[in-house]
This record gives C-alpha cells, sequence and structure tokens, in this order.
C-alpha cells in the first residue's frame, strides 16, 4: 500500500494538509528508527509502522488529550503489535521542549525525525536543535509561525520558518550548510545533510 492509502486508511490529518506527496519524495528508503514528536491517537504512527515495516517507530507526546493505551490500542487493533513480532514500539511520554527527555531521545540516533508537536516556534526551534542529527528532520505547521498564539511575540525574523530558511545562506567551516527542502506551500520542511 502506498503512503496515500495508508494515511487515508489510518485517518491521519497528514493527508487533509498535503504533506503525503513531500513525505513520499523526501524519505528515505528503509530507515532503522523513525520519532514522531506530536502523536495524539497514533494515527500517524500507525501508517509509518505498517509504510516502514522493518522500521522501530517512535512517538513523543504529553499525553494529555489522549492516553499511551489509546495509540497502543490503535497499533493493536490494526496487526501493528503483538506479542509474537519482534517489532519495537516506544511512546515517550513528555514535553517536547525538556531537555532530559532530548537528551535520552538523542542517543537512539534517529534515521528521521517529525515535529509534529506544539507547532510553537520556540519548541520547534529548540526541538530541532536538541535532536538534530544530520539526517532527515520534518517540522511540519510552519504557517502557524504567523500566528500569534504560536509565535508568542517572536518577532518574524526569529520564527521558526524564517531561522531555517536562514540556514541555507550560512557560511559553514565544513562546507555546504543543510540541505532543506520546504513544500511549496511553505507549510512543512525537510532538513537534512547529503552524505
Amino acid at each position: 500500500m502506498n503512503l496515500e492509502a495508508l494515511a487515508a486508511k489510518y485517518g491521519t490529518d497528514k493527508l487533509n494538509h498535503g504533506y503525503i506527496p513531500f513525505y513520499e519524495k523526501h524519505l528515505p528508503k528503509e530507515p532503522k528508527r523513525i520519532l514522531e514528536i506530536g502523536v495524539k491517537e497514533g494515527r500517524s504512527l500507525a501508517m509509518w509502522a505498517e509504510y516502514f515495516p522493518n522500521t522501530e517507530v517512535h512517538g513523543l507526546d504529553l499525553f494529555s488529550e489522549s492516553g499511551k493505551q489509546t495509540t497502543y490500542d490503535l497499533l493493536w487493533q490494526n496487526g501493528l503489535m503483538n506479542f509474537e513480532e519482534s517489532r519495537v514500539f516506544h511512546l515517550h511520554q513528555g514535553n517536547q521542549c525538556d531537555y532530559l527527555i532530548l537528551e535520552q531521545l538523542r542517543k537512539y540516533d534517529f534515521d528521521v525525525i517529525i515535529d509534529d508537536g506544539s507547532h510553537n516556534s520556540r519548541d520547534q526551534m529548540m526541538t530541532f536543535f536538541g535532536l538534530f542529527n544530520g539526517k532527515h528532520y520534518f517540522i511540519e505547521d510552519l504557517q502557524c509561525n504567523n500566528e500569534e498564539f504560536y509565535s508568542q511575540g517572536l518577532p518574524e525574523e526569529l520564527r521558526a520558518a524564517y531561522v531555517f530558511g536562514d540556514i541555507m545562506n550560512l557560511n559553514f567551516q565544513d562546507g555546504a550548510p543543510p540541505h532543506i527542502n520546504f513544500s511549496q506551500n511553505q507549510k512543512i520542511i525537510c532538513i537534512h545533510v547529503i552524505q
């Protein structure tokens, strides 16, 4: 099944936002570990788990709206988790800006990180600078940076969407800056170092 069909199957909002073609274009073929920040009920985790059947899937969330059990139930009911398989799911509970959580998550050396968390510009930047390891790092919903609730008084030039855009223009000692791909509508970004 392709990613679009899986997004529809699990009802993830990534389909409605138009992110699926962007992911299909920029995701690596066989990542070993994926982290998604902002799990909610786990619909996207289920999509990633079925799309990448040999990948260890991690999710980070406050789990204040839906508990961890809701996500485990969704994975179980869709046959993505059972006791006979060696499939690994890890649900991490906490704030995406908590430096202790970021320190623990860095140890996993994720191949793909997807920030669909708070959409707060400060949180997006703190999480990026806490977790970016040169591999594929996606930040969703950058258009929220234009809303006061998510920018919290940050001047426009210091909001995540603009800071990441400016990274391309920096002079790096060791060569080129990270490769940055913005979606056509500027709502999602992929940052990685081409090796």
